[in-house]
């Protein structure tokens, strides 16, 4: 968990004060983040179930079991935690014209609730976002039903079960609050006895968002700062994701390029932006989801974003597709070494005991360093 470096305690202390003044920390630490991906096929009753509850359950499990082996300081959900929203929806049933199966959408999140209080019964701060599929309209049936209303709205079902109020972030300490629509949030946790500050911020925030955001940077001056999001990269192409009309027709939600441009540019302390929702469609149960840009801030300084959404790929430890729940169990993990000052990025499948791109395998059909690879500390961690 913790690597010795430099001179021995016992040298530097007869060596007096004077030196001990000048001389660098005696321990150098390697701190992990990880990145829990788009959840909502372990979560979808139209799925086989218990599978993707179990694996889901199996992830929260495998971050607390290997807290202290990792050094866990952080763990973030990319959003997309349950397939189909809130309220009721149906499915046509095959060979019966006019007749349909209906589903409650209340299992999807007790399945998503049970697997994270693993999380939360171990005291590990984590930081959640919605995806579209977490919004209340998301997935209403258009007849006899309320209708999918557009744009996507609505917070009433995401504030029950994962809102400020909720047992899994009330009275926390490291758990700072949330936007009035409960759709955004703060976190603070300490890695390399740095304080970081990490905003939760909802799919495509419309500008008050934003200005709540800047707000809580404002109120905690010189912490770097980690953003998750839940659209922001394509899997596919050196972009940023800007499809938002498809959920947010006629509301001010913002694209990645105006958000980029609005807030993040302009803020010199960010320093990375996560995200999912965007993958490949699968071939042979294998999709792409991971990718990496970097842009420049105002300030010069590198912002490192990345998208990792394994929802696509459903080989299960048989090898043959379709034997596990969209997702795989397939984890990202980023270890930040103060004394090499790198993070070393690698992604991990609970289900299938493995890491990705380990020994040349494009493991999801890309190159190998889409999985496992390394970056500099950005001059935003250089105190």
């Amino acid at each position: 968990m913790f690597k010795r470096i430099g001179a021995s305690l016992s040298l530097a202390l007869s060596l007096g004060g004077a030196l001990l003044a000048t001389a660098g920390p005696a321990w150098a630490e390697i701190f992990t983040v990880a990145v829990v991906s788009d959840t909502q096929n372990y979560s979808d009753i139209t799925l086989p179930q218990p599978r993707g509850a179990d694996t889901f359950a199996q992830q929260m499990r495998y971050l607390v079991e290997t807290r202290e082996e990792k050094n866990l300081a952080f763990v973030t959900f990319v959003g997309d935690i349950v397939q189909h929203g809130d309220g009721q929806f149906r499915r046509a049933i095959p060979d019966a014209e006019g007749e349909y199966q209906y589903f409650d959408t209340r299992e999807e999140w007790d399945i998503a609730n049970r697997a994270i209080s693993i999380l939360t019964r171990s005291g590990l701060p984590f930081g959640m976002v919605p995806g579209n599929h977490d919004y209340d309209n998301y997935s209403w049936w258009t007849q006899d039903g309320p209708g999918a209303a557009k744009p996507l709205a609505g917070s009433r079902t995401w504030s029950l079960y994962f809102g400020p109020d909720s047992r899994h972030f009330i009275g926390k300490a490291w758990y700072g609050g949330a936007s009035e629509n409960a759709l955004n949030s703060y976190q603070t946790f300490t890695g390399g006895g740095q304080q970081f500050l990490h905003l939760s911020l909802e799919m495509e925030p419309p500008q008050s968002a934003l200005d709540w955001a800047q707000g809580v940077i404002d109120a905690h001056p010189g912490l770097p700062v980690m953003i998750t999001t839940h659209e922001w990269l394509r899997p596919d192409a050196h972009e940023r994701s800007n499809g938002y009309d498809s959920y947010f027709t006629g509301a001010d939600n913002l694209t990645p390029d105006q958000i980029w441009d609005r807030f993040i540019r302009k803020n010199a302390m960010i320093f990375m932006v996560l995200s999912g929702h965007n993958y490949t469609p699968p071939i042979g149960g294998v999709s792409n989801g991971e990718n990496l840009r970097i842009d420049h801030n105002d300030a010069g300084h590198p912002v490192y974003q990345l998208i990792q959404d394994y929802q696509g790929n459903t080989v299960g430890p048989d090898g043959v597709a379709g034997s596990a729940n969209g997702g795989a169990g397939w984890l990202r993990f980023m270890a930040f070494d103060t004394e090499t000052r790198k993070i070393r990025f690698y992604t991990y499948s609970t289900l299938l005991g493995r890491q990705a791109g380990i020994n040349g395998e494009a493991t999801f059909g890309v190159a190998p360093d889409r999985s496992a690879f390394e970056l500099d500390f950005p001059p935003q961690l250089q105190n």
